[in-house]
């Protein structure tokens, strides 16, 4: 019987991540930026989960490329790109699709699916003849400890919008060892998913490593502000966010802003961080990078602002993220206590 055939167009952390724990079950497709590429076609690819678990890749069982004409002749594509590099991406991609194709978005947001459907209208003007788009989300962090090896440094499962058309991919992602839950709705998961999100920027204005600025009280208290805000925005818009944890999310910034020995306890069962981890919003401060803080508490301050709810917290994170954008690795560390400080809660 014939593989399913997937493309991993943005193959970054989370994307090579996600392909080689496929290529185990499925025929995949990488593609990323010239080093990048050039690395796995060198040494091939090693991915690590959180328990552990370790699987190598040889580069001649991939297919490797730097440009997005590769997606032709594949049964689905996953977009793993920054949010930023959507429209782009899904331009190059287009002339090679067809509408039996299928693309995933396993991007951070809350809207990227609208996103891509969009950027395919120029190349689909009917709608009925478009490829399907199928919002997805990963819930953990990967980092990439050496050029050619990821490592999954947080807990979670991968989700996807359940649609008859997305079994073969399920079937192929769990015979890899990717464990995949179905969603009749997405769109209360992208919510929670960008509750978790917010402490991407906590995490970059600190500088810390997440298990480290986790065990922060000070910093915790600045993620609960974000989240509250968030929370009060979803209730505007009739939005239930899902549950990432086993609390209820109303009930997660209490726990946030409880003593550090208290927050430890109840966490230790539901979230296991590696001592790895940094969020990517680190990571890209530290490059000199853009970071998609427009798809944190940047879409939490629009949407406020265009409904009239107050959210000063993330506003304010913003500006913050924004300044440290212009510096790079020269930018501010901003401990716990002062960054509380700095956005006033």
């Amino acid at each position: 019987m014939r593989r399913t055939r997937v493309a991993i167009l943005g193959a970054g952390n989370i994307g090579c991540y996600l392909g080689g724990w496929l290529a185990a079950a499925a025929d995949v497709t990488l593609i990323g930026r010239e080093a990048r590429i050039s690395a796995i076609a060198r040494d091939g690819l090693t991915v690590t989960d959180l328990r552990g678990r370790s699987r190598t890749v040889r580069p001649e069982t991939l297919t490797l490329a730097t440009d997005a004409s590769a997606v032709r002749g594949s049964d689905y594509v996953l977009l793993t790109t920054k949010t930023l590099g959507t429209t782009a991406a899904i331009a190059g991609a287009a002339p090679h699709l067809d509408q039996d194709s299928i693309i995933v978005s396993f991007q951070n947001g809350i809207a990227n699916a609208d996103l891509i459907d969009e950027a395919l209208a120029p190349t689909f003007p009917s709608r009925a003849s478009r490829p399907l788009v199928l919002a997805g989300m990963v819930p953990f962090n990967v980092v990439a400890p050496e050029a050619t090896s990821w490592l999954q440094t947080v807990s979670g499962r991968v989700r996807v919008k359940d649609h008859p058309r997305i079994d073969p991919f399920v079937r192929a992602a769990q015979g890899s060892g990717i464990r995949v839950d179905l969603e009749p709705d997405m769109r209360p998961v992208l919510w929670g998913k960008l509750l978790l999100n917010l402490n991407n920027a906590v995490n970059g204005l600190t500088g810390l490593p997440l298990a480290q600025q986790l065990r922060d009280r000070d910093a915790r208290m600045v993620l609960a502000g974000c989240q509250e805000e968030t929370l009060a925005v979803a209730r505007r818009l009739g939005t239930q966010p899902a549950r990432t944890s086993p609390l209820p999310p109303a009930l997660v910034p209490a726990l946030l802003r409880s003593p550090t020995p208290v927050f430890a306890a109840l966490s230790r069962s539901t979230l296991q961080v590696s001592p790895e981890a940094r969020s990517s919003m680190a990571e890209d401060l530290d490059a000199g990078r853009p970071t998609e803080i427009r798809e944190f508490q940047g879409t939490v301050a629009a949407l406020g602002r265009a409904h009239g709810v107050p959210t000063p917290v993330c506003g304010r994170v913003v500006d913050l993220v924004r300044e440290a954008e212009t510096r790079g690795r020269e930018r501010t560390r901003w401990p716990g206590g002062r960054l509380r400080q700095a956005v006033g809660v």
